[in-house]
């Protein structure tokens, strides 16, 4: 049982401390690379961070613009972050985008994560929207 709880000790502290490190847009997975490459050009990435908590990986690259793109272990885009500006929308669903277009023609999406389940979205007005998985839209939150 000591034994037990010790290794649960030691998993956790090496999970507490660990934390976003720095590393070179190469050691980005290279769907990861391809996604930001086509949306956004290689150019424009500032830095890219490594989050590993030795039971998974997340990458975040932050682009010259301050837009913040966040990437599964994979290199599966997982959220794009304007930071209140446009972001490229090249890469969601033609569902959500021509439902976005058609409820709300004069806005522009500023934000889009998503998950296994769901995605959300973020409008310039301040509009969160959330569709499933396939695109079908659920609710709006504000």
């Amino acid at each position: 049982m000591k034994k037990f709880l010790s290794v649960i000790m030691v998993s956790f502290a090496l999970v507490s401390f660990a934390q976003d490190q720095p590393i070179k847009y190469n050691q980005l997975p290279k769907t990861g690379q391809q996604f930001i490459n086509k949306h956004f050009g290689a150019k424009q990435v500032g830095s890219v961070m490594l989050d590993d908590d030795y039971f998974s990986k997340e990458y975040k690259v932050y682009l010259a613009n301050g837009t913040k793109v966040e990437f599964e272990g994979n290199g599966s885009w997982k959220e794009v972050d304007g930071n209140r500006n446009p972001i490229p929308t090249g890469f969601v669903s033609t569902k959500v985008l021509n439902y976005v277009k058609k409820s709300f023609p004069n806005t522009t999406i500023t934000k889009i994560e998503r998950d296994r389940n769901e995605i959300e979205i973020k409008l310039n007005n301040g509009l969160e929207l959330k569709f499933d998985k396939n695109g079908n839209f659920k609710k709006i939150d504000n």
